[in-house]
């Protein structure tokens, strides 16, 4: 008989060394091919515009046109992948429901299909969430984003946000279509660990030799202290719509404000209430049972998925206005500084305000 061929879903879940993995395969494209795995979209962007079609999140003027013929170039790709495996990296489709998974299902052919999570503890994932979220330029505290995220766990709504830190929901929706030795959870490693021993894991689940997978050497840490995330909060209330535009805030809040300018200043981490240690255990506790009952291959330990003891913190460190006020000030002095050192063959234009632009509203540093 012939060996079915196989497509690994690597669903996320989001902050769980999703981008390190993503990175380390599409620059070792040659490494995989030679053991006959392909990448399927073959690009970051392919795989990001798939996921907006097959989850319903295209919006016509904020996102290209391409999106919608994502699935079909899929479905295409996969035909002509010569391989005997490939791998589909997306980590927000683990928040997929259940007619989109279908819909992707319906699209793999007959490949075997195999789905793959990372998992992470919630003492670093929850203020990576929070992060990510102020990142994507929404606006929202971290106060009332553990709030809400506690709301969502409590009352079992299985919406964002906390479907992303979720792994039981997560893979029960996929589990009505995929039996369970074809689940794979793969934990983060704690700190301290080898710093390549997560790749190691996601690799044994694709039958890859990790040797031959070229890490990034020295990743860029683009995370952004407690403060400065409550910077770019606050940035982002002022932001107008269009700005805010996914394609437009990508590359300029994320990529450049965010990544460069104040993860520079690398401030306090982000940590979770010490008030939330009991809540945070006990569903710890909750998910590490319902995952090691369900029959999945478990890759590394879900004792990785309990919280450290450094994950929490005994004082509110909610930033004043005094601290807000300084990052900012060393941001602009970093903007400038940066505009002023640019090459003068790229000069920089500096056009006078709209002045039918709406006055900024001034109540900046009171939020």
């Amino acid at each position: 008989m012939v060996a079915p061929r196989r497509l690994y879903v690597h669903v996320g879940l989001q902050k769980t060394g999703t981008s390190y993995l993503q990175a380390a395969m599409l620059a070792s494209r040659q490494a995989l091919t030679e053991q006959g795995v392909d990448l399927v979209p073959a690009t970051k962007r392919a795989s990001f515009e798939l996921m907006l079609q097959v989850r319903d999140r295209y919006h016509e003027g904020r996102d290209p046109e391409t999106v919608l013929q994502a699935l079909e170039r899929f479905e295409q790709a996969l035909l002509d992948a010569p391989g005997p495996a490939a791998l589909l990296s997306q980590e927000s489709l683990a928040a997929a429901r259940r007619p989109q998974i279908e819909r992707l299902l319906a699209a793999c052919g007959d490949r075997e299909v195999h789905v793959v999570l990372t998992a992470r503890d919630l003492g670093r994932q929850v203020p990576s969430s929070w992060q990510q979220e102020v990142k994507a330029g929404r606006t929202v505290s971290y106060a009332d984003y553990l709030e809400a995220l506690q709301a969502s766990q409590r009352e079992g709504r299985g919406t964002h946000p906390w479907i992303h830190l979720d792994p039981p929901a997560v893979l029960a929706r996929w589990a009505r279509h995929v039996p369970p030795e074809r689940i794979h959870v793969v934990t983060v490693p704690p700190r301290g660990s080898s710093p390549t021993l997560l790749l190691e894991r996601f690799c044994s689940v694709l039958g890859l030799d990790p040797a031959s997978i070229t890490p990034e050497e020295d990743p860029a840490n683009t995370s952004i202290g407690r403060v400065q995330a409550e910077v770019l909060r606050r940035v982002n209330l002022e932001l107008p719509d269009d700005v805010r535009r996914r394609q437009v805030y990508g590359d300029v809040g994320k990529r450049w404000f965010a990544a460069r300018i104040l993860s520079a200043q690398q401030g306090p981490p982000i940590r979770l209430p010490a008030t939330l240690r009991p809540w945070a255990e006990s569903v710890t506790d909750q998910q590490i049972a319902t995952l090691a009952d369900a029959g999945y291959h478990v890759v590394g330990d879900l004792d990785d998925l309990r919280c450290a003891p450094d994950a929490f913190e005994e004082t509110d460190s909610t930033p004043d206005g005094d601290a807000v006020s300084v990052a900012a000030v060393t941001a602009l002095a970093a903007i400038v500084t940066e505009q002023g050192r640019r090459p003068a063959d790229q000069p920089t234009s500096f056009a006078e305000p709209d002045p039918r632009a709406p006055a900024s509203r001034w109540a900046f540093w009171r939020r």
